[in-house]
């Protein structure tokens, strides 16, 4: 998260880097308009207030990085920032139960803190100042006094904050975990999408009503995070940003590659000397499948940056690409070194020891990245393949159905770059694609994925088939006529291929589709 560089180290505790972000600046403007204070001792106040503030926010924080340890899960850094705190994990908890614990450490903590600012109020109060003679003795015990009832009232807001049942609040977080426990993962993100959606809109309005500009910006950052739990809400939320922000990814999530990289290639002539837009371009080129301009894209990366984790494993990628898997095994292994915690590695790590036949070591290390990020439809995919080669149908299916219900089209669906994933695999395919269509008989996703492997394995008279029936489900969708058209073009239906790239050619307003259709009409042509 870049904002997270944001932010001064303040020294490390338990091994966890504690941060504090530019914002808090804004504490010091702020303290001043609350407290307006014109001598020492209004001052102290104000810095008093402050500083238990926050303490108050910071051992949230804490209560969550113990929690963490705790469970086994790694814990980066913590930032403090002018709207609270964030705990920076490794990776989020494979267990719902851990995660349970997790979230619900911070408001036990500030539970706590509310007793003891209660206790040390009343003890003050009713025991200590009146028994006091000494007039400023007196004033300063009142202060005190006044600053415990403060930080209690602090405390119990942030309780009261934190456990609304709004993801990604502690509250959310703990009812998707009670959820997730019951019901599973997809479950628990629906129904905390629609518990959270009516509430943050209670805070929205509250927020408008009041003039509560802090909570209004809040709010919205909620909002981005809720959308997460849907990943159509998610991609168009995303597809929005990035079309006002980095017009570059907007083009990538679209499709649209080759506008894509004519963005990076402004990008990197602004600043040639930044690896990640090499690498952005890289990947649009291998959607392109453009290995060759990939490469030298990811070499330039590697070269500007030979410690960065994304390079080495794109490259890896690229070796894989050529079946090159002793090298590709390499730069996984470095990429893994520099960021054990990332799941990529160990997914291509077990997707280069699919191929190689080595079908026990491939699930350890599909399982390793799973176990790191679960939320990767193509993960479930492949781990499903190995299950099926491995003769556990039972689990293989059950990876196809989690993958499904992650993301349909995800799962259904490769971009060009991954086909190869079917070859091979014909047999599971047929197996996966049949189990979908039986109780999905209208996903046109399930009939492209299967046409698609049979494309991938020379069946093209199958592929025709499963193509012409999801162009009757979805009649506008370009890609569906273009790979048609290149079944027809590989069985010699050479007029019926032609017919097919014009209409790819009409539908689509994607320069690297349109690119593919005249060249393949420009074969034919030469054929005829």
């Amino acid at each position: 998260m870049k904002w997270l560089s944001w932010s001064w180290s303040f020294g490390r505790i338990r091994g966890v880097d504690i941060r504090f972000h530019f914002s808090m600046l804004f504490s010091i403007p702020i303290a001043y308009y609350l407290f307006q204070p014109v001598n020492l001792r209004e001052i102290l106040v104000a810095v008093l207030w402050v500083t238990g503030f926050l303490a108050c926010i910071f051992l949230h924080e804490f209560g969550h990085m113990l929690a963490a340890q705790l469970v086994g899960v790694e814990v980066k850094s913590i930032v403090i920032w002018l709207l609270g705190g964030f705990t920076n994990l490794s990776r989020k908890a494979e267990k719902p139960s851990h995660h349970l614990v997790i979230s619900a450490a911070g408001p036990l903590v500030n539970m706590f803190l509310a007793f003891l600012c209660v206790l040390f109020y009343i003890i003050l109060s009713f025991v200590f100042l009146p028994n006091l003679q000494n007039v400023d003795l007196f004033l300063w015990a009142q202060t005190i006094v006044n600053l415990m009832f403060s930080l209690t009232i602090v405390n119990l807001v942030l309780v009261a904050f934190n456990i609304l049942p709004i993801y990604p609040l502690d509250g959310g977080n703990i009812l998707h975990s009670f959820l997730e426990i019951f019901f599973g993962k997809t479950n628990a993100d629906l129904i905390t999408l629609v518990v959270s959606i009516p509430i943050l809109i209670g805070l929205v309005i509250f927020g408008l009503l009041t003039r509560d500009y802090l909570l209004l910006f809040s709010c919205a950052l909620i909002g981005l995070a809720v959308s997460t739990l849907n990943r159509s809400s998610q991609y168009w939320i995303n597809l929005g940003v990035n079309y006002l922000f980095k017009r570059s990814g907007y083009f990538y999530l679209k499709g649209d590659y080759e506008q894509a990289v004519q963005y990076y290639s402004r990008e990197i002539d602004r600043e040639p000397h930044q690896p990640n837009h090499y690498l952005a371009r890289a990947a649009c080129h291998l959607n392109l499948l453009q290995k060759e301009r990939a490469l030298a894209d990811a070499e330039r990366a590697l070269k500007l940056a030979p410690k960065s984790a994304l390079a080495l494993q794109l490259r890896g990628e690229l070796y894989s690409m050529d079946k090159d898997y002793d090298s590709a095994l390499e730069y996984f292994n470095r990429a893994q070194e520099i960021n054990p915690h990332w799941a990529v590695p160990y997914f291509d790590r077990g997707s280069v020891l699919l191929e190689k036949k080595d079908f026990s070591s491939a699930l350890e290390e599909l399982n390793k990245a799973i176990s790191l990020n679960g939320q990767f439809s193509l993960f479930h995919v492949i781990r499903s393949q190995i299950h099926f080669r491995l003769g556990n149908l039972d689990a293989a299916h059950k990876d196809q159905d989690y993958a499904v219900n992650l993301s349909e089209k995800d799962a259904l669906t490769m971009v060009e770059v991954n086909m190869q994933v079917y070859e091979n695999y014909l047999d599971w395919a047929e197996d996966y694609y049949a189990r979908i269509l039986s109780r999905q008989p209208n996903s046109w996703y399930a009939y492209q994925g299967r046409a698609d492997a049979y494309r991938a394995n020379n069946e093209h008279e199958k592929a025709v088939m499963d193509y012409t029936r999801a162009i009757a489900i979805a009649p506008r969708e370009a890609h569906l006529y273009l790979s048609r058209g290149k079944s027809f073009f590989t069985s010699t239906q050479i007029d019926k291929a032609r017919d097919d790239f014009q209409k790819s050619l009409t539908l689509t307003d994607k320069q690297h589709l349109k690119r593919q259709a005249e060249e393949m009409l420009k074969s034919i042509q030469e054929l005829t």
